[in-house]
Parts: structure tokens; sequence; C-alpha cells
């Protein structure tokens, strides 16, 4: 898991969804906005529909969030200021990591981030 201050907040959340730009894959929905501040602020959501259980929800949570830190805390990777929601499909819901990682990286340069 991220630690608190790379995690986006309920209010911040809120911002979010109303103003960041949307990007779709096969597996995930990326919404996106630049977020003013030096820090990157990050979110999985799991909705019901994809994973019943809650231990399968939070599972797919911490899949994500390691993906997302192999990708982003790499020496060469300067992303800073962004607020970022990645939304599973229930097509991603049996996908291996290295699966995962790929389409989080795939949707981060379609959405110029990388």
């Amino acid at each position: 898991m991220f630690p608190k201050k790379n995690r986006i907040s309920k209010r911040e959340f809120d911002g979010l969804m109303k103003n960041g730009r949307v990007f779709h894959s096969p597996f995930f929905s990326l919404r996106i906005m630049r977020g003013g501040k030096d820090m990157s602020k990050f979110a999985f959501v799991i909705s019901k529909k994809v994973a019943k259980n809650a231990a399968d929800r939070n599972k797919l949570k911490r899949r994500g969030f390691h993906a997302l830190r192999e990708i982003i805390f790499t020496p060469k990777m300067d992303m800073k200021g962004y607020m970022a929601a990645f939304f599973y499909k229930k097509e991603g819901k049996n996908m291996g990591f290295d699966e995962i990682r790929g389409e989080i990286q795939g949707l981060l340069k379609k959405s110029g981030v990388l």
C-alpha cells in the first residue's frame, strides 16, 4: 500500500471525478488530472460487480499499488503533481501481475504522463 500522503482523499476524489480526463483500456479505466502539488496521489477502485468478496477487492488493490510502485518509483521517472484513479473492469479480475503492470504503464503512456 502507498503511504497516506500518496493516496487520494475522499474530498480530492470528488474533484477528480468532476474534472479529470478519462482514458480506457480493455481491463482498466484511468481518470487523471493535474493536482498542482509536488507529490502525486493515486487510488484503485474495484466495485462489487467486479469482485464480490472484500478479500478479492483488497488483493486487486494491493497488486495494483505494487505494480504502480514499480513503474513510478524508478530513477528515470519524474511524475509529480498528478492525481490518478484506476478503475478495474470485470475483465481485469483474473489478470496476472505482469499484465496489470503492463496495462497501468500503457494507460499512463496513453494519458501523456510517461
